[in-house]
């Protein structure tokens, strides 16, 4: 089928309620699970609700079939919820799966931009809301009350809970639009990007198309390691107030920058990331501005110590780093945060799936006060993670064989400022991958990765966003166009346009001539 017919209207259903019921829609079979419930109603007019946006002027939201299958694995006692709307105007021909962030499965908001834009779509908790009782998040989910770890949910967030919801979503759109999905495609960042990934691996043909941004792979690693920061200034006894990171991220970002050929305000070389010589010890004795306390802060030893430790990460018995640290040029603001209690002293306010990956899945210790984390404990949470934990959330058992030969496609981007995942954990693993398939072109005819200058964990930050990875992503998928290039924007402080035709990975951005605030004046090499 070719794209432009894919796009007209395959679906417009005069009458919602007669389509959208459990009167004609079947409980889809789903392998090695059994359907608990199944609901199927119409919503019309849908607008999310945000309270950070109020609508002062006509608008209208899609009317779509909200079909809830509950399900459960049987010996595994949970209780999945699958969320699948189905746009009653419009449908495209395509199905858009969503994925999670953080410790979560899945958000049904996701689902609301794909059905605006006329795609079926899914989401899921996989369990881990307990059945809407808790916050996924907080990490409770993944042990039992006697305080062995739940297995089945770990594996419903590693790999089964987005097949089990593709399979049911591929029935239910055949039920409802009488064609099975002509292309089906999967989106998610972050733990959603992991996600993708195992997607890829475990069930290599439940779609044409996944779109895995910043992926938490190795997640394993990941969450302790987000936990480390508030570990180091409880430990070193000194928690600044956040304006020193701040300064520090600038002054990084000014020492580091001009080696990738030109200061442009972000890094655009990633062998920067791990080669960039900044030493903090440079900004002892500097005043900074600190609004939170309308006043000046001196940086110290201390400060500079503590910024190092966060920049190296954690040392082994060896001196070496156990993995990444903090990117140069990437903010504090996520695992370094820190805030003023109303008694005006500074305190952690740690990451909070790092501090459930600690307390829930490494520890296992429900009551264990993080506050007064040791560095012991700390490395004993981290070794527990790395021997407990890989086998849901680590890389060793992505295989993309299947996915290749299956012709998926499989891109992602990466921000080189992520502040929750080093950029070169996915670097690495796309180095990993070139090496299976043996060359990077070999690699690029089914998996591309970006690498994006300046931008943050998923987005935000002073560089570039993407502005369409998945509209290149479907033209790869369907009209055999490879992405050469992301094309980036952003608009600075300043009201200042900035762009970047974003390089496939391992190219990198280099400056050739002209405006820095443009992309012609760049070249991938």
């Amino acid at each position: 089928m070719s794209l432009e017919s894919a796009q007209r209207p395959l679906f417009v259903g005069p009458d919602l309620a007669m389509f959208c019921s459990p009167r004609t829609l079947n409980v889809p079979v789903i392998p090695e699970a059994e359907v608990l419930g199944f609901t199927a109603a119409p919503v019309h007019n849908y607008i999310p609700v945000d309270p950070d946006f109020h609508v002062s002027h006509g608008s209208r939201g899609p009317d779509f079939c909200n079909v809830t299958i509950t399900l459960t694995h049987p010996g595994g006692e949970d209780t999945v919820f699958v969320s699948i709307w189905l746009p009653r105007h419009g449908w495209n021909g395509r199905y858009q799966a969503t994925g999670g962030g953080g410790l979560a499965v899945g958000h049904d908001l996701a689902m609301y931009q794909p059905v605006l834009n006329g795609y079926a779509s899914s989401s899921t908790d996989g369990g881990l809301t307990l059945k809407h009782t808790v916050d996924p998040q907080l990490g409770s989910w993944a042990l039992h009350k006697n305080g062995t770890l739940n297995e089945p949910l770990l594996v419903n967030i590693g790999w089964r809970a987005i097949h089990d919801a593709a399979v049911a979503s591929k029935s239910i759109i055949r039920q409802f639009y009488g064609i099975d999905p002509h292309y089906s495609y999967y989106t998610g960042c972050s733990q959603g990007g992991r996600q993708g990934y195992a997607a890829a691996a475990k069930y290599p043909g439940d779609f044409d198309g996944i779109l895995a941004v910043a992926p938490a792979i190795n997640a394993d690693y990941v969450g302790p390691l987000d936990f480390w920061p508030a570990v180091a200034m409880r430990n070193e006894h000194e928690t600044p107030p956040f304006c020193v990171f701040e300064a520090y991220q600038r002054a990084i970002t000014a020492e580091c920058d001009p080696l990738d050929g030109v200061a442009d305000g972000f890094i655009s070389d990633w062998d920067v990331l791990t080669s960039c010589p900044y030493n903090p010890d440079t900004l002892i004795g500097a005043s900074v501005p600190c609004d939170a306390i309308s006043a000046n802060v001196t940086i110290t030893p201390a400060h500079a110590k503590l910024v190092s430790m966060i920049l190296d990460g954690p040392l082994n018995e060896s001196g070496n780093p156990v993995w990444w640290g903090l990117a140069p040029g990437a903010a504090f603001s996520t695992t370094a945060k820190t805030v003023r209690n109303d008694d005006g002293v500074w305190t952690p306010d740690p990451f909070v799936p790092g501090a459930a990956c600690l307390k829930y899945m490494s520890l296992r210790d429900p009551d264990y006060d993080l506050t007064n984390m040791s560095y012991p404990d700390f490395f004993r949470g981290f070794e527990a993670s790395r021997a407990g934990m890989g086998k849901y959330f680590g890389s060793e058992w992505l295989d993309f064989a299947g996915f290749q030969a299956a012709g998926g496609k499989l891109l992602s981007w990466v921000g080189l400022a992520d502040e929750c995942i080093p950029p070169s954990n996915v670097l690495d693993f796309r180095d990993h991958v070139e090496k299976v398939f043996g060359s990077a072109d070999n690699t690029d005819q089914f998996y591309r990765l970006f690498t994006a200058p300046g931008v943050a964990h998923c987005q935000g930050g002073a560089g570039p966003q993407p502005l369409d990875a998945f509209g290149a992503l479907m033209d790869w998928v369907e009209n055999h166009n490879a992405p050469e290039f992301l094309q980036a924007r952003i608009e600075n402080q300043d009201g200042h346009e900035i762009t970047r035709s974003l390089c496939r990975y391992p190219r990198k951005l280099v400056y050739k001539t002209g405006n820095v605030d443009k992309a012609d004046s760049f070249e991938c090499e």
